[in-house]
């Protein structure tokens, strides 16, 4: 019992040393990139969340804007940054990889939103991930927000 307490203990500081068992070097490097992604885009860095896309990376933004380019990507990440999550922070739950042919894989992950004003938003996000020249980059991106929880009915007096 004191044994699996430790390892339960043990097991965050694994994963983002990239040492969790069973966990092989492309699932690491694809987690650790969707790590930077979310530090990137809590710190409104439109720049560094770009450049983990392919050159012709393709995001389906979470209310249906569509980018192709890394270049379209970055003015998206600025014009949300600069807008309505300006000062956002991002956090991600666990993630699942599904490695599909040589080179291509499917990351999906929830993640929680926190504006800087009003309540946190809840999604899943979605990315068609490819290796290029040994690295791992974003081909193609779907965020989606859930929608808001419907307001509670008025109480009876």
């Amino acid at each position: 019992m004191r044994i699996a307490l430790i390892w339960i203990a043990l097991l965050p500081a694994l994963a983002l040393a990239g040492g969790t068992p069973g966990m092989d070097s492309d699932t690491r490097q694809i987690d650790q990139l969707h790590h930077e992604f979310l530090m990137h885009w809590s710190t409104g860095d439109a720049d560094s969340c770009s450049a983990l896309f392919t050159e012709d990376g393709m995001r389906v933004g979470a209310r249906g804007d569509i980018q192709h380019g890394r270049a379209e990507i970055r003015a998206a990440y600025i014009k949300l940054f600069s807008g309505a999550f300006h000062g956002a922070k991002v956090s991600g739950g666990p993630s699942s990889v599904r490695m599909l042919d040589s080179g291509y894989a499917l990351w999906q992950a929830p993640f929680t939103i926190t504006p800087a004003q009003g309540p946190p938003m809840e999604g899943y996000g979605v990315d068609l991930m490819k290796k290029v020249h040994g690295e791992w980059r974003i081909l193609e991106s779907h965020p989606k927000l859930y929608p808001p929880p419907p307001p509670s009915p008025p109480q009876k007096p």
